[in-house]
This record gives structure tokens, sequence and C-alpha cells, in this order.
């Protein structure tokens, strides 16, 4: 018996003994006991599969003939777009989940519910079974009429080895693009072209590997979890040798020639996606590493917060030329909205984390110079004998072997949550609608599976590549989900420079102190052999991108504190460590793990990445915020740059106790969108937006409205006020009221038209929704001018007018532009996703309170607009309204601001694809991507969970916490939630 498999049997042995026999062994004899009466439903558009080999390819080509006509201007768009029922399970979920935009408030029934969500059961009924293949003995995939598949394994490693099959089945080319763009090799793997080697680039900032490091952090996770590790690993292999097994089967002669485009056969095999045979490109076989390539897309882009001290450092340095530095603080801290009392919270039981206004005295303060002398580059930047072109496109953006490709790499917020408990819902049993909000890809990031065996029963979605586990999705009698958290995990810190022979440091330099010590940084190169091909023409580029690394993380680049040399380091909780949150994950899907609510809340303090988990079954609603929270040492701001000298080192991280969480609150009810965390829980030093309006709160209201005197709350009413939500325009529903208050009727009849259109708008809701599908939004002429206000630019038009702009311009003048943060989250980017994470929402709704005397709390230190008068703000607002009812007619050439229309396909949700076929743009809505409606009315008992079991460890300082022993453990999580993703072919063809 090998070492660990004893340790193994005896954690099996305590945990065995954690659980009750009777809960168990229901659980075990029929884990679909809970599930058989559409206690879980969910949506996962476009659809479950995604991989489109020549064969298919050319007969949708043939059926799509006809639409070439129709779209003579993108016959390729026209051949190659999906529909409902072609290629099979490839969109069948788009009509549906598109279809709930359709109904007006107050129309839906429990009944209805399955026109617009799927059954989500465990397991599958015989009936129901379209196919089923054993791809070697002990494992079976059956799959439904969804093409959902359900896993089932003899052993624990035949479910992952399931897991991996079923995987390269459904979404090999978009596995492949993954793992390819997570090791910062998209130029070897697409072509050599300016956005995929400035893609590369910044991966390599954010997280580079070699593959000996990769690999080796695989192994850490072991050493880490101890037997949970260990099972992690013989789980990790399984799901590999099914991901290489289902690929030699689908691409039986990868590897053994180049694939010609039109050359006889069809590339690599009939079932192979045609992707590889355009890019000649073969697949090759999976690693270790690739999966961890993967995961850090997620550790180092998603999951986190924090990094925006040296943009803070130059805005507050920008206020203090301009004001001073008493009154530079108090703007600062006004505008930072780092602990707004009136910002809506996900659990309403204060739990201080950070606090105070800036303070730039600090003896650990580092402020890098604002005109430094000399700088020099960090990571990424050519190493001696690279080649790069010149050009240098868009951050996120990569040339795929048909089009560009837009991978939303910039970091999006995501997913939302409406939790009501048992004594508000109609039946006294929780009532939840919840999911993450990660962007819209064709085939979808997420993939849906079933998983049955040994220490796993449950169903969801985890992203492709990382599906050992199921990341969000339900257990045999309960569910879980995530909305991104963004805590602060994430410090910007200042190595001073030296050289290790004495010499004087200079920008140039590349070691660093360290107690004193001139040590040298961890220096590389990264290299890549980039051939073209179909994606990128021209001729083979040997590119080489330096790496250079502290004890801190990655170096970023090199400039000058009070005109000496240092270098500016990245540092980030989770680097280096994006693998160790399989284990939580992996106890979510494990019914002997989760029995009840505060099991929950233990097995997701597993995941170190900065997320709010929310869980519900038959008695209860909870909710717990992890995150790798680092336990910061005194002496320095926590929003500004920090020297690097060890008295400033971090003091381990926070344990269980500290993180913000509930259950069952006396409220009633759990919501979340992205909001913020807790009452005292600091925002983190790059979100200026938890103030008085977030997203969250048309949900809020919404529920409260549904459960005001005493009534109680079902699911299909739930649903209605999530779909309320996603259609909302939280400027126009939230900021307009006021800012019309202010303003008043204006003299000019156009403004003063303008202003009922607005008003009326308002008055129905501030929606931008076209029910009927007319092909027009309802009150278009007001959403027109509210965008046109509200960023001119952005809407096309021109002007010296920008509404959010000119209520802070009377104080602030230029320095409204300067400010760093996004002046909107508009649909019009095409993300679905929408008004999530903007300062400016707050900003206007709070001080045009205060002009007006409106009740306030956390008042700011002045009154900003119109220079602190309701006379002043008045006349500013008018100008402004007038400026943009001018620009929004000349920009339609009307003369009548009544006759202004809207596009609403500048709104439209567009998936982004990740090869050939695609799929139609559909009306936009602001609600998750996959979405589960929950509601169960049983549950296995009521003992406690975690009844028996030893409490996980407390980290000592320096160390990562370990969070004990187990039942099951998953791979490589990332929760990539994300929205908005990663690597994808954006394309129209609404």
């Amino acid at each position: 018996m090998k070492p660990y498999a004893g340790a193994l049997l005896a954690c099996a042995a305590l945990v065995g003994a954690a659980a009750l026999p009777g809960l168990r062994a229901t659980a075990a004899e029929d884990p679909t006991a809970f599930t058989r009466h559409g206690e879980v439903l969910n949506i996962l558009p476009p659809g479950s599969r995604g991989n489109v080999d020549i064969p298919t390819l050319a007969q949708l080509g043939v059926t799509n003939l006809p639409k070439v006509l129709s779209t003579p201007n993108d016959p390729k768009g026209a051949l190659a777009t999906a529909s409902a029922t072609n290629p099979a399970n490839f969109a069948d979920q788009l009509e549906m989940y598109d279809a709930l935009s359709k109904t007006s408030p107050g129309q839906l029934d429990e009944a209805k519910l399955t026109t617009y969500f799927k059954d989500a059961r465990l397991g599958v009924a015989d009936a129901d079974v379209v196919s089923t293949e054993t791809p070697r003995p002990g494992v079976t995939i059956k799959r439904d009429r969804f093409g959902v598949p359900h896993i089932t394994g003899a052993t624990f490693e035949d479910v992952e080895y399931g897991a991996g099959y079923a995987n390269i089945e459904d979404r090999m080319f978009l596995t492949d693009i993954l793992r390819h763009t997570g090791a910062a090799r998209m130029s070897e793997f697409v072509g050599p072209t300016p956005a995929n080697i400035h893609m590369d680039q910044q991966q390599l900032r954010i997280a580079p590997y070699t593959p000996e490091q990769a690999t080796q952090q695989v192994a850490n996770v072991s050493k880490r979890y101890g037997a949970e590790g260990d099972k992690m690993l013989r789980g990790l292999d399984a799901m590999l040798s099914g991901m290489n097994d289902a690929q030699k089967a689908l691409c039986p002669l990868a590897g053994q020639a180049p694939a010609q485009v039109g050359g006889p056969g069809v590339g690599f095999g009939q079932h192979c996606p045609a992707e590889y045979a355009a890019l000649q490109k073969s697949p090759t076989p999976y690693t270790r590493a690739d999966i961890v390539y993967i995961a850090s897309l997620v550790g180092g882009i998603f999951g986190k917060g924090g990094g925006g001290e040296v943009a803070n450092a130059q805005w507050f340095q920008q206020l203090k030329a301009k004001y001073g530095e008493t009154e530079a603080r108090r703007i600062y801290d006004d505008l930072r909205e780092k602990n707004d009392p009136e910002a809506p919270t996900s659990s309403p039981d204060t739990q201080a984390y950070g606090g105070g206004g800036i303070n730039p005295h600090l003896p650990g303060v580092a402020l890098v110079d604002a005109k430094p002398a000399a700088t020099a580059p960090g990571t990424g930047s050519p190493a001696a004998g690279g080649a790069l072109p010149l050009a240098i496109p868009d951050y996120g953006v990569v040339d795929g072997p048909f089009g560009p490709m837009n991978l939303g790499l910039t970091k999006h917020g995501m997913s939302n949550a409406l939790l009501v408990d048992g004594k508000h819902s109609s039946d006294g049993h929780p009532t939840v609608v919840f999911g993450p909000q990660t962007g819209y890809y064709t085939p979808q990031l997420l993939v849906e599976q079933d998983l049955q065996g040994p220490g796993i029963s449950a169903r969801g979605v985890s992203f492709a590549g990382t599906n050992l586990v199921v990341e969000l999705g339900h257990g045999v009698d309960y569910a879980w989900s995530a909305t991104s958290a963004s805590a602060d995990i994430v410090d910007t810190v200042v190595e001073r420079l030296c050289n290790s022979d004495g010499t004087p440091a200079t920008v140039q330099s590349t070691a660093y102190l360290v107690g004193g010590v001139c040590t040298p940084m961890e220096q590389y190169t990264h290299d890549e052999t980039a051939v073209p091909n179909a994606a990128g023409a021209g001729q083979p580029q040997q590119l080489k991108f330096l790496v250079l690394k502290t004890r801190h993380g990655v170096v970023q680049g090199r400039t000058t504190v009070g005109g000496k040399p240092v270098a500016v380091v990245t540092e980030r909780s989770t680097y280096n460590h994006e693998v160790d949150s399989v284990v939580g994950f992996a106890r979510l899907q494990n019914p002997d793990y989760v029995h009840d609510a505060a099991s929950f809340q233990r097995a997701v303090n597993g995941i170190d990445y900065s997320f709010n988990w929310y869980y519900t079954d038959a008695k209860d609603i909870a909710y717990f915020s992890s995150a790798l929270l680092p336990n910061r040492a005194p002496g320095y701001d926590w929003d500004l740059p920090h020297w690097g000298d060890k008295a400033y080192d971090d003091r381990g991280f926070l344990p269980f106790e500290a993180h913000p969480r509930a259950i069952n609150p006396d409220r009633g009810y759990l919501v979340s969108w992205n909001n913020k965390e807790a009452p005292g829980f600091s925002a983190a030093d790059n979100s200026y937006s938890y103030g008085p309006v977030y997203r969250s709160l048309v949900l809020e209201d919404e529920l409260k409205a549904r459960i005001a005197g005493g009534r109680k709350i079902t699911r299909p009413r739930l649903v209605d006020a999530m779909a309320v939500g996603a259609t909302t325009d939280i400027r126009g529903r939230y900021d307009l009221p006021y800012v019309l208050d202010v303003v008043g009727t204006p003299s000019d009849p156009q403004d003063a038209k303008a202003v009922a259109l607005l008003r009326s708008w308002v008055k129905d809701g501030a929606h931008r929704v076209d029910r009927a599908r007319t092909g027009a939004y309802a009150h278009q002429a007001a959403i027109d001018l509210m965008d046109v206000w509200w960023e001119p630019k952005a809407a096309g038009a021109t002007g010296a007018f920008s509404l959010p702009k000119d209520v802070l311009r009377g104080t602030l003048g230029d320095l409204a532009d300067v400010l760093p943060q996004g002046l909107d989250d508009h649909p019009r980017i095409g993300l679905g996703s929408a008004f999530n994470g903007v300062a400016w929402y707050g900003y206007v709704n709070k001080d045009l309170r205060q002009v007006l005397g409106r009740p306030v709390a956390g008042r700011y230190s002045r009154t900003y607009c119109g220079g602190g008068t309701l006379a002043g703000c008045r006349a500013q607002l008018r100008a402004s309204l007038h400026a943009a009812v001018q620009a929004a007619l000349a920009q339609e050439s009307k003369s009548d601001v009544g006759a202004l229309t809207y596009d609403k396909s500048k709104d439209f949700i567009v998936h982004v694809t990740a090869g050939i076929v695609g799929v139609r743009g559909i009306d936009w809505q602001n609600r998750p991507t996959f979405q589960q409606a929950v509601h169960f009315t049983s549950h296995r008992g009521g003992a406690a969970a975690m009844a028996g079991r030893v409490a996980p460890p407390v980290a000592a300082p320096g160390r990562l916490p370990a969070t004990g022993l187990g039942a099951g453990v998953p791979l490589t999580a990332t929760a990539l939630l994300g929205s908005a993703g990663l690597l994808v072919l954006r394309r129209r063809t609404a």
C-alpha cells in the first residue's frame, strides 16, 4: 500500500464517523431523492455542446445557405450561425434564456418557469437518456436531451476520468485556447500577430510560471492539505487521462502530420474540431502544468481586488497640488467611499477590515516620483535578442484563426444572488435564485456536468479544464453559488534596487535589498517559437520576454522614489497558489462534508479567491466571503504603495472568524450583485464604487416590496424580482430622479420636453426593454438622451458636457476628468453584465441629495455641485442638459427631442466565439449566465454537519492556512467567474 493510501483511509474513517449514519445512507442509496420534483431548475446558454467537426460544419453551411442571400455582407456569419437545433445542443438553451425578458412583471407562475429554465435534477431517467458511452470500464456517461453529461464512476478516479473525457467532447478547442493563454503562448499556438504577442506579454505580468513551477504548484497543494492533497493529485491525473483519451478518440491522427486546410479527409480525424485543421496545428496531450495555467487566468485576473495603489497616489498628488494637503485628504476620502454607511452590503453584520482616511506620512509609504528622471520596464518586456512588432493593440484582444478574439481579460464584477429564508417564503422553506454572471461565449466558458461516485454527488458548472469538481451548482439537498467580492488581496510593493557588486544602483538594476542584503531577482527569459498560420501570416519569429520576480511577486516596472531607483512589484496573496482552492470546491460537492449552513461555510473557507458564497437547503440560507486576506503590518497606508522592507511584510492571513458571514439574518434575506461585503469591511484600494448606489439595490428593493406587509415569496415571484433588475438602467432609477429635481423646469422648450420624457421613463421603472420585440425600446427618446448626457463620446455624440462630471466640476474643475474611475458600465459593450462598479453613480446620488437638503448618512466633507449651492448646481446642470439635448438632436439631424430614437441592437448580448460557429445576438438583460432557481422542500436531517469533526487549524503567522481534513478533493479550481472571461472570438450575428 502506498504511504498516502493509509492516510486517505484514515481520513475516510474520520469522515464516516462525523456524518450521521442514517443521513449518509440516504444520500448514498439514492442521491437523486431530493431533486426529483423540480427542486432545482437551471439555464446555461447557448448550449451544452461546443465542438464542431468538419462534417457538422459542412452540414450547417448547407442548411444556412439561404441566409447568405439575406446577409450578403457577412457570408461567413450567415453560414456558420447555429440555430436552436443545429448543431445539436449547441444553442438550444439560448432561446429559453432570451425569452425571459419578454415577460412582464407579475406574469410568471411555477408552471411557466420550465419555459425559461430546464430541470436540473441529479441523475437522468432512462426515458430521458439520448446517448450512453463507456469510455473505460467503471465509467458511464449518459447525456440527456439538452446534451448534459451525467457521469457515474465506480471509483473517485473513474468519476474524474469521465469529467475530463466529457469536457474534451464538449469544449476541446476552447480548453486549448485557455491553456495557451494562461501559459502566455498564444503567439505560438495561434500566430505571432501584434495582438497575440501583446496578450502574452500581459499574461506574463500577471502569472509567469515555467512548466516546472506550474507543476510544482500542484505538488505543493498536497503538502498543504495532506490526504486531501494526495487525493487531489490522483483525481487530477485521472481527469488528465480522460482528457487525453478523448482527444485521441476525436483526433486519432493528431501528431502524425500537419493538417492541411482543404486537403483530403478532415484534418486529424472525422470528429476532430475543425479549428485544428484551419490552424494546421495538432492537439497535444494535457499535463498538470496546463491545468495550473488555466487556473492562473482566474487567480490572476478574477477572484481578487486591490492593486490600485499607484493610481491612488497619482490622484492624491494631483489633488494636493491644487488644494493643499488638508483639503486634498478630505476630497480623496470623500470620493474613495471606503466605508460609506449608505453602501448596500451582502451581510448586515459589521465586520471590520481596513479603514481610516488616507495618510501619506506613514513610514512605510513609498510614493513613486511623478516625473522620474529615468525608468525601465519590468516583466513582459523584450529580452535581449527578442523582436516585437511596433503596434500594441488593446489588452485582451488576440487574433484567432477566423478573426479577432476579444478575451475580455479586464476585471469584471459578475453574478447575483437573491435568497429568502423560510419565514418569508410561501411554504416555510427558503426560496433562492442565483448564479454567476461570467460573460457570453460560444461555446460557453462554463461546462455543465452531473458527477456521481464515491465522495461526489453534485450537478452544476465549472470552467472548461477545471471541471474535476462542480464549482457552482447543487448537491443532494443543498445548492450554492457565488458572486465576485473583489476583496483587497493585492498590494503594490516598492523594492529598493541595488547592485550585487556594490556599484551604485540604477533603474536597470536587477537586484534589491532584503533586510539590508543585496539579493538578485529571479530572472529568466520566456521563449516562444511563433510559426505563422492561417491566423498570423509572415515569417517565423523567435520571441523572447524578460521575467523579473522578487520575493513579493512580479516586477511591473522600475522607476524612482525621491530620485532613488526602485522596482514596482505586484504582490497577490494567491500568487503561486492558484490551484490551492481546489480543496474548498471538493468539499462543496461532497455530501459527506456539507450537511448544513455551518459546514458549507467551513467548506468555502478553503477557497482562497475573493468571492461571496451563498447557500440554501430546505431549512437555511447562508453567506460567507472567501479570500486569502492578508493580516497587514502596521506602518503604511493600504491605499498607497509601500516599501518591501521586512517590517512591512504581511503577518499571516485572517482566520475564519474574521470573514464576513451570515446564517438566516434577521432581515430574512440575502442579496448580492457584487456589492460591498459587510459594514466596516473596507473597499479594496482600487474600488471607489461602494457608495450609496450599487446595482444590487434594485434587487433588494424589488425583493423587499414582494415580502412587505407579511407577504410570502414564491419561486416565480423571486425570479420576477431578478428579471425586473435585469432590464433596469441603474442611472435612470437611482440618479435621474435627483438630477431632475435639481434641474426643475427649464425655460427652453426642448429642454423642458426632455425633462418630461426623462420623468416618464423614470416613472415607468427606467427599463431598457422591448418585451414585445417590436424592434425598439419603450421610452427610446429618453434612453438616447440619457446616454448622450451621461457620456457623449461613448454614445457617438460630441460636446464638452457630461452629467456626472458636471455634478463634480463646480468644485473639482478639470480634475473631474482625471479621477481614476470609469464613468459608466454600459450595456453597449455587449457583455450583458452592466452598471457594475461605477463610483460616479454614487457621487451623483449623494451630492445631489446634499445640495437638495435631503437626508444623507455619511455626508461628504463638502457639496460639490455648483460650488456647493443649489442655485449654482441648477445652473450647471441646466446648461449641461441643454448641451446634451442639442448634441443628441444634431447627432440624428432632428429638431424635436421627442423624435429621438435608440438602436437597441447596440445593447445586444453578443456571444464571443472561440471558433468557427457562433450564435445570434439577443436582447440585453443583466442577469447571471448560468442561473439556478432553487426550492428544496426536504432535507437529510437536522444534525450539525460538523459534529465530531476536527476544526480547521488556524494558520501560523506567515504561513498559508490549512483547512483540515475533508472528504473530497477537487482539481484546479479557478472560480473563473467572469465577467468576461477568456479568449474568445467576438462577432455580432444578430
